[in-house]
């Protein structure tokens, strides 16, 4: 998938030390719960028209470069479980103008501000380190980036259009959501992501702290055979980095440094280390949230382990490269 120009080498912050997250006291945190639009839908004996797949430029089994893996700064999971309960309710509401590209991903932006004040609430009084933060990557009202923030999380987590006139944001590259084909195209879920949308979440249905796994072990499950299935890059990339964990790159600069094989070679405008980063740095996060990685720190070192749960996935094998 074709991935928008203006963003195509930002980093991300690097893998520091502990640091928890705090909040100054003047600032005010929502507690008022999960706002509606994130909540569960009921039940309903008719599901409404869903979407297609997304096309692919890949096949499963097919090797995936690095710059084609998922954008790194797509990093994590919870957007898009509370982008696809937010969906699932648009559709059931059964407002096509609701509905439209534009008006569904600022109205889900802008709930979602709402959702981050409470989760902001959350993790203060859990008070994980920032990459476990609940909240991290949702926009909040205080937030220094006011409208750049609503932006960005309706760009990368609900849609957006990129300058070739293909469809971005990670539930549509997860294969979760796409537009439909009518004249006045809408922004529906997929039949993978219905299914998604309709499972129970810790966070937004059992109100559980930032310290406890952010999907269940359904949801969980279901991702990932889901992306095995239906997602080349992702199941790709998963595969490369489960394999260079085990075979001991399992810090930061080590992973990086297995991954350097899998970047193309440009003499025009060369991938830089800090791109790199960035996708290896999105990939583990994803992974992180979907149980099949831990991070272990101690001090200001990061290492990274393989979980039970990892060990169990069987990736597409991952060819040797040729010198």
């Amino acid at each position: 998938m074709t991935k928008p120009q203006v963003i195509a080498e930002r980093t991300l912050p690097q893998e520091k030390g502990p640091r928890q997250v705090r909040v100054k006291d003047d600032v005010k945190l929502s507690v008022d719960g999960i706002p509606q639009l994130f909540t569960a839908p009921n039940p309903v004996s008719e599901i409404p028209a869903l979407a297609p797949f997304p096309n692919d430029l890949f096949a499963i089994g097919q090797d995936v470069p690095v710059d084609r893996w998922i954008f790194g700064q797509h990093n994590k999971l919870l957007p898009v479980k509370a982008t696809c309960r937010a969906l699932a309710r648009l559709m059931l509401a059964g407002s096509r103008d609701n509905l439209r590209l534009e008006k569904a991903a600022s109205e889900i932006a802008s709930e979602a501000v709402r959702l981050g004040d409470y989760l902001r609430h959350v993790d203060t009084i859990s008070e994980v380190h920032r990459d476990d933060a609940l909240s991290f990557a949702f926009p909040y009202t205080d937030s220094p980036n006011g409208d750049k923030s609503r932006l960005r999380y309706a760009n990368q987590f609900v849609a957006s259009v990129t300058k070739q006139g293909t469809l971005a944001g990670l539930p549509i590259e997860l294969k979760l959501a796409n537009r439909d084909h009518s004249r006045n195209p809408q922004l529906l879920l997929t039949e993978a992501g219905w299914q998604f949308a309709m499972m129970v979440n810790p966070i937004l249905d059992s109100r559980k702290d930032g310290k406890q796994p952010r999907f269940s072990d359904e949801e969980a499950s279901f991702l990932v055979e889901h992306i095995r299935a239906h997602v080349p890059a992702e199941a790709f990339a998963f595969g490369v980095v489960l394999r260079a964990v085990t075979d001991g790159a399992n810090t930061p600069e080590k992973l990086d440094d297995a991954l350097q094989q899998y970047l193309p070679k440009r003499d025009e405008k060369p991938f830089t280390r800090a791109f790199l980063t960035t996708q290896r740095a999105g990939v583990v996060s994803r992974m992180v949230d979907l149980g099949l990685v831990h991070r272990l720190r101690d001090g200001i070192n990061v290492t990274y382990e393989v979980t039970a749960k990892g060990s169990e996935y069987s990736p597409i094998p991952v060819p040797e490269v040729t010198k």
